[in-house]
């Protein structure tokens, strides 16, 4: 019986040894098999580290070669709000005794919403070496910390350009996602505005490598090589530096000088809050000089920022909204700066079935400029009502022929010609009286003409956040109205829709940029730029690597005449017309000054202002396009900042902010 117990035990004993050795096998099989390049690849991790090096980002030139951005290196404080975990509090506090800055506002800069959770969270920028030491020694005191060098973003001219100059921010999920954008990681810092945007792939470069040697417990063992940092290509502009700062001191000083101003309508003085400068040259379509009031400093991007502090810093009415380049993206109504455009339709468009040189206006003509102006309507429809438009001024100013109605910008000359384009082109088929033509939709050449110009669609600009205006037509009418029935309780194309369109006003949206290339065409006799910010870009070893050519294939559907006559007509609005007392004492035979005034209306704002010139003297030419809004009539305030800025550009001497009389 003993012996059949003691078999058994062997036998069991047996087994399982058989069956550790087996799994043992198993293991052994597995681990030099199965999982044999999974660690071969941890045995190699432990041997080597990998330490990104970043590459100089390129640096953004003026026109004449003066730095408006670049980098530096500078000792980084970082956060990694997941390695911190529990402790993140405690590490806060502690940083803060050792930065001079308080634990609330480190917490805020960690809780930066443009950074992922696992991503290093800069907390101070250019920390001295005694807290880069200081941290390095006792590195278990801080868990998630680190000190990192980096190359962060300088701005020498401050907020110069800075709209158009952009900031970096952290990359998006959706660039990661972007083909393009391979190679890069989650928390790296890319162009998310402006021109670091629009050239990023440019200016970026590409990091370098260092290769550590360590063992099993991380201890370096010493650097055993490395690749070099590529630094990224500089970008240079067409933007002019000393045009810019006079650009922007300009707008400033004529904006605040315009807040002294009395405004009758609403009993208290002109709020001028915000506007834009844009300076071109209609050769070339070369931007000169871009500017959007209020501004901010780039470097701000720099260092981290709560959700807070940028909604109150950018996001709020009270700030102004500053990021918001209202040079591209701000959309108002042009009010009379439209006229020169809406003259030149009207003088090409034929009338059907009159003599061979009918158009809806002639040169040959004298036109009355009443007070105000009555549209005809049906006295046999018992609904029909009566409209009347008024001008800019109470005043009779008698016959005139069309070049001194666009000087003195008589609407009642104009209001008149967006009546013919309703009676002559647009009622349906039904009820224009016209034979044959039951079957033909309502033809709309107005719209075809400023379409043609540009408005109502981008320019194609290098640039971030560009709108396409708006040339309102029935169809965009029936449409607006169907979605925001409320909003535009009519959806019907009416005679008004055309009148007010001749002066500027009603549903017509145009930018600054729109009608600066307009004018710059007008300028350059009928030929059309493409505006642009990008002269070249330079490899730091290759040189040149790309040159921007000018794009100026477009062309104005006018006659050189009507051309020359209109620009003949502006020349006079400085001189005789609407902004001539803003230009008392102009040395008018030294530079040449054409231009148009604007008024526009907004609902519940003060009036703008608008005023947009064209100069030439000592074989350079330049198109000058100011707005301010709520800054009142165009001669009051746009047309001094305009002034000044065009003695600025050819070295007179200025005049300062000057409010002008309240003309159109």
């Amino acid at each position: 019986m003993t012996d059949l117990r003691a078999g058994t035990r062997v036998k069991v004993l047996a087994a399982l040894v058989a069956l550790m050795f087996a799994a043992l096998t198993t293991r052994l099989w597995f681990l030099q098999v199965l999982a044999a390049e999974q660690y071969k690849e941890r045995a190699k991790d432990n041997a080597v580290r990998l330490v990104e090096v970043p590459a100089q980002r390129g640096r953004i030139l003026d026109a004449l070669g003066n730095v408006l951005v670049t980098s530096r290196a500078s000792n980084v404080v970082t956060m990694n709000r997941e390695e911190a975990g529990e402790k993140k509090e405690e590490v806060l506090f502690n940083l803060s005794e050792l930065l001079g800055v308080s634990a609330g506002v480190l917490g805020e800069r960690l809780d930066d919403p443009r950074y992922y959770i696992f991503s290093p969270i800069p907390l101070e920028v250019d920390v001295p070496p005694r807290v880069v030491y200081y941290l390095k020694e006792h590195a278990g005191d801080f868990p998630g910390v680190d000190v990192v060098q980096l190359p962060v973003r300088v701005y020498p001219y401050g907020s110069l350009a800075a709209h158009a100059l952009g900031y970096l921010g952290q990359i998006s999920q959706e660039k990661l996602d972007d083909p393009s954008f391979a190679g890069y990681q989650p928390g790296d810092l890319v162009g998310v505005a402006g021109l670091e945007a629009v050239y990023e792939q440019q200016l970026v470069g590409t990091p370098g490598v260092v290769k550590y040697r360590v063992n099993s417990a991380g201890r370096n063992l010493g650097e055993i090589g490395d690749l070099d940092p590529i630094p990224g290509d500089d970008v240079q502009l067409t933007l002019d530096s000393r045009i810019q700062q006079v650009a922007e001191d300009s707008l400033e000083s004529g904006i605040l000088g315009a807040r002294s101003v009395f405004d009758p309508n609403t009993n208290t003085n002109l709020r001028a809050n915000a506007g834009a400068v844009i300076v071109l040259d209609p050769e070339t379509g070369a931007i000169e000089a871009m500017a959007s009031y209020p501004t901010f400093l780039p470097s701000v991007f720099t260092r981290s920022i709560t959700t807070r502090g940028f909604e109150r810093r950018f996001e709020s009415a009270t700030s102004g909204y500053p990021l918001l380049n209202r040079a591209v993206a701000g959309q108002y109504p042009p009010a009379s700066t439209y006229k020169p455009w809406v003259m030149l339709s009207g003088l090409s468009t034929r009338v059907e079935g009159g003599a061979p040189d009918d158009t809806i206006v002639s040169t040959a003509q004298s036109y009355s400029c009443p007070p105000s102006w009555t549209a005809p309507y049906d006295e046999e429809d018992p609904e029909a009502i009566q409209y009347t438009f008024n001008n800019w001024t109470s005043a009779n100013l008698g016959y005139m022929n069309l070049a001194r109605a666009l000087s003195l910008s008589c609407d009642t000359v104009f209001s008149p010609m967006g009546y013919e384009y309703w009676r002559l082109f647009y009622p349906p088929p039904n009820a224009d009286s016209i034979e044959g033509n039951d079957d033909e939709a309502p033809r709309e050449p107005l719209q075809h003409d400023l379409e043609a110009l540009g408005f109502g669609r981008v320019t194609n600009v290098d640039l971030t956040g560009e709108q396409d205006g708006r040339v309102p037509d029935a169809a965009w009418k029936a449409g607006i109205h169907e979605e925001f029935p409320r909003l535009f309780p009519e959806g019907r194309w009416v005679p008004g829709d055309f009148v007010l369109m001749t002066i500027g006003q009603g549903d017509t949206l145009v930018t600054p940029l729109q009608l600066a290339a307009a004018f710059a065409a007008l300028q350059n006799e009928g030929r059309a730029c493409v505006p642009h910010l990008l002269g070249r870009v330079i490899d730091p070893e290759e040189g040149v690597v790309r040159t921007m050519k000018p794009n100026c294939r477009g062309k104005l559907p006018f006659p050189q005449e009507d051309l020359e006559y209109v620009r003949n007509a502006l020349a006079d609005v400085p001189r005789g017309g609407t902004a001539s007392g803003a230009f008392i004492g102009f040395p008018f035979s030294d530079v040449w000054v054409a231009g148009k005034t604007g008024t526009a209306e907004v609902l519940n704002r003060q009036d703008y202002s608008w005023f947009a010139a064209m100069t030439e003297a000592n074989g350079e030419e330049h198109v000058v396009v100011v707005i301010v809004e709520q800054g009142g009539h165009g001669s009051t305030t746009a047309a001094p900042i305009v002034r000044n800025i065009i003695e600025g550009i050819y070295g007179l001497e200025q005049t300062g902010f000057v409010g002008g009389e309240g003309t159109d």
